[in-house]
């Protein structure tokens, strides 16, 4: 996580007689917004020609927008596998307006800055406008970035814009606003109602005007489940299908009891013991330091076939949701058993196993749930499953040549020496072998 860089939002309050709505022309301000040293409000002015840091418009609906999406923000991380297929500044769905200040509107153009939850860190992402000014757009953000901000500095930076606002609306005598009401709702929220509030956000649902009919479900999965197992149901699972995945993991547990896993995998763990968390590094990076030290411990080169079903016992399943691809777990003393959906091809289903070992080694929880979610720890677990499998090195090695000459044959080849998709292999040279 880069917690060395903070979400900074600064302004100054401007007049601004001609404007008519009373919250508006009260937060009328010049506002600059950063990530550590980069200006995501820097802008290209239409009318000028230059760029300048800061954009001119009220605050008030950048504060609106926080507060009906505070819980979102706190812990909806659904947008994330979007991105991972596609640039957001093509998106025009609610999901995603929930988490783009783009979001705030009002008839001003705010910047497409995207607030994502992983764990204890937020995900921020930002991008340009394409094309160019014009007089009915007469400016353009012109920053990209992205970066991993510590979660707690985001909100508290977020919630200091609400009650600045607030403040500034009382002193001008404007009250009994839409975003009054709102924020004093969350702010005499009990932890028990904010808990449900999370659970309702992580699935996607306003809990407020969406959550209700799922009310007993979200209850139920709570008493059910704990721990990484819940919060990975809630990430992952969509809210109609929530009883079948329910019982279906019911039933997976009750077949995970009733086989013995490999012992070697009981063996790997006792040998490696706590997988390291290398503190200061991204989630991949840590996932591919851990799927390192896998292969050290075991003895093999960086050009050896994994052979997953050596670590892991595959039990193939019905598929009830397809955010939910297997469930893992294990008796006391025995080895992983993943309950994996049936008709998954033999690439996928080595990948998903690896990610299982990855919960087996790296986690005391007796069950646990590979998904479609891409959280932080789910960026780790796919990452270690990538280097366990198709180790960066490895390719290296075996292309032989400079990686920049890789065409699609040597792609499709190395993906069948380590029976992994073409998409692994890709995503190897494009982070690891040739570099971001």
């Amino acid at each position: 996580m880069t917690a060395t860089l903070d979400l900074g939002i600064r302004w100054d309050w401007e007049p601004a007689p001609s404007v008519r709505a009373a919250e508006l022309k009260a937060t009328w301000a010049r506002i600059e917004i950063s990530v550590g040293p980069d200006h995501v409000t820097l802008v290209e002015d239409h009318a000028t020609g230059a760029s300048r840091r800061s954009i001119y418009c009220p605050l008030y609906p950048l504060a609106e927008w926080i507060a009906y999406n505070w819980w979102f923000i706190q812990a909806d991380a659904r947008l994330a596998r979007n991105i991972a297929v596609s640039r957001p500044e093509k998106f025009t769905s609610r999901a995603f307006f929930r988490h783009s200040m783009r979001g705030s509107g009002d008839g001003f153009l705010w910047p497409n800055l995207i607030i994502i939850p992983e764990g204890a860190g937020k995900r921020l992402l930002w991008y340009r406008d394409r094309g160019g000014t014009t007089a009915q757009s007469p400016i353009r953000f012109l920053a990209e970035g992205e970066a991993t901000l510590d979660g707690e500095q985001v909100n508290q930076e977020l919630s200091r814009v609400v009650s600045a606002v607030l403040t500034r609306l009382r002193e001008q005598g404007v009250t009994g606003t839409p975003l009054e009401k709102e924020w004093e709702s969350i702010e005499e929220t009990s932890p028990d109602e904010a808990a449900y509030c999370r659970a309702a956000a992580r699935l996607g649902l306003d809990p407020y005007s969406e959550a209700e009919p799922y009310e007993d479900l979200i209850i139920e999965a709570a008493d059910r489940l704990q721990g990484h197992l819940l919060g990975d149901f809630y990430d992952a699972v969509e809210p109609d299908r929530m009883n079948d995945a329910l019982i279906w993991l019911t039933q997976a547990q009750s077949t995970i009891e009733k086989i013995t896993g490999p012992a070697d995998a009981v063996s790997l763990r006792a040998d490696l013991g706590p997988l390291d968390d290398f503190p200061g590094d991204r989630a991949w990076e840590i996932g591919w330091k851990q799927a390192r030290a896998v292969r050290r411990s075991l003895g093999l080169d960086d050009t050896d076939l994994f052979l997953t079903t050596r670590f892991v016992t595959n039990v193939s399943g019905t598929a009830v949701d397809p955010g939910l691809r297997a469930v893992g777990g294990a008796r006391a003393g025995s080895g992983p058993v993943a309950v994996i959906r049936s008709g998954l091809e033999t690439a996928s289903r080595r990948f998903t196993l690896a990610r299982a070992l990855w919960h087996f080694l790296n986690e005391s929880d007796s069950l646990f749930l590979i998904t479609n979610a891409h959280t932080d720890r789910q960026r780790m677990e796919r990452a270690f499953a990538t280097e366990l499998l198709a180790p960066a090195k490895g390719i290296a090695e075996m292309l032989g040549r400079s990686p920049d000459s890789v065409v699609l044959d040597d792609i499709e080849e190395l993906a069948s020496r380590f029976q992994v998709s073409p998409s692994v292999i890709k995503h190897q040279l494009e982070n690891q072998v040739i570099g971001p």
